[in-house]
């Protein structure tokens, strides 16, 4: 792995400053028989946090140690919550230098912050540590909301420094995920809260296993989801199957797009339907004869008519992929040209989704430049001069002018 930019590093370093400030000036009172219990928490969130579950496009984590966490912060308040979130998160990986010693300690003082902040929130908004018998719902979730959008806000800051894309779609897709696990982690952390006070630590280690099973049942929530994406690179390969001519083309398309996407300050959330609908905007050819889609010379007006056909049933095959929302709409108008003169539905500039307008131009701009039985592949610069003289007819000006600026830009790398 490539080591993170100086700017990235900075940042790290000043969350890192700042949790220690908070670990060192906001310390713990805690009685001293209580210091056992805490100890308990520090192992137990040590052990639910050995088995994170990655975030979508792995830019963060989330586990059932939040549970833990919260249950603390009930019982002896934001300041115990914040230290038994820095040193019980502490992961294997971590004492066995498999970590950048910055990267430990930035995760450490990222949700030390985190758990300070949500156990404030849950006292300003009424809740009172160490009475886990009378929680109420407001300070709960409260306390949820806030560890979350802090916890996810600090992560995506480090990710979108380090790799120079938009961190407001990062975090939404992030926050999405994560939140649904944190809601239904409070009523744990609840249940974990009133068992140390009946039956103090050894009961709390008996939950050990729901927990574990609440993790289990998160995992397979984001597992449905890559579930569904693993359906889009079968459709992609059956494709390339069907037509070897053309492999690989819906991958380039796919990346030119996401590039040329970023280039124009498209959110990241957008950028992975993009990405998707990259890969399957061809898909509605396997639905069209062999002897149509293979043909190398001109097709006669019936075969034409039946070659755009396939835009259509694209979008008909995808539209059952739930997960990728307006993705087969956008697979529906790829074909539509900027003076409206494309197809299937005649759709005219704006009206035509900006997805659609990047996709046709990343898809034009790979056919002209990969080479096929019947035609010789342009060269760049031949393939820059076509995209430009059809660029407001054809083509967006933006997104060609975002394009190119794309292609130039890996040309120099």
């Amino acid at each position: 792995m490539r080591a993170p930019t100086r700017a990235a590093r900075y940042y790290a370093c000043t969350v890192t400053a700042i949790g220690l400030v908070i670990l060192v000036w906001f310390h713990p009172h805690v009685a001293p028989g209580q210091w056992i219990a805490v100890l308990s928490f520090t192992v137990l969130a040590f052990l639910t946090e050995a088995f994170p579950v990655n975030l979508p496009r792995e830019n963060g984590t989330v586990s059932v140690g939040f549970a833990v966490i919260n249950a603390a912060l009930l019982l002896f308040g934001p300041e115990a919550a914040q230290w038994i979130a820095a040193v019980g998160t502490i992961r294997a990986k971590d004492l066995m230098g498999k970590t950048p010693l910055l990267a430990v300690l930035f995760n450490r003082a990222m949700l030390s912050i985190a758990a300070f902040l949500a156990g404030k929130t849950y006292v300003a908004l009424g809740g009172v540590p160490g009475s886990p018998g009378s929680v109420a719902i407001v300070p709960l979730v409260g306390c949820a909301l806030m560890y979350t959008i802090v916890n996810t806000s600090l992560i995506v800051g480090v990710v979108s420094i380090d790799e120079g894309v938009d961190p407001r779609g990062l975090w939404g897709l992030n926050f999405r995920w994560a939140m649904p696990n944190m809601l239904a982690l409070v009523p744990i952390a609840v249940v974990i809260a009133q068992a140390y006070a009946s039956a103090g630590a050894p009961a709390v280690f008996a939950l050990l296993i729901p927990l574990l099973l609440a993790r289990y049942s998160f995992k397979r929530y984001l597992d449905l989801r890559d579930t569904y994406l693993e359906t889009v690179r079968a459709l992609t390969a059956t494709l390339d199957a069907k037509d070897p001519c053309t492999r690989g083309h819906s991958e380039r398309v796919a990346r030119i797009a996401v590039a040329t996407g970023r280039a124009m300050g498209m959110n990241e959330e957008d950028l992975e339907l993009l990405r998707y609908v990259g890969m399957l905007h061809d898909i509605g050819k396997i639905g069209i004869r062999d002897s149509v889609l293979k043909k190398p010379g001109k097709f006669t007006r019936e075969e034409a008519l039946e070659m755009r056909e396939h835009s259509v049933l694209g979008a008909e095959i995808i539209s059952h992929i739930r997960l990728l929302g307006p993705g087969a709409q956008w697979v529906r108008h790829h074909h539509e040209r900027f003076d409206g003169t494309g197809f299937p539905d005649q759709l005219r500039g704006e009206e035509i989704p900006v997805g659609d307008r990047i996709i046709a131009a990343a898809d034009a701009f790979d056919a002209m430049t990969s080479e096929r039985p019947y035609k010789r592949a342009y060269t760049l610069e031949e393939a820059r001069i076509e995209m430009v003289t059809h660029s407001n007819t054809q083509f967006d000006p933006r997104v060609v002018e975002a394009l190119l600026a794309v292609i130039e830009d890996l040309e120099r790398r």
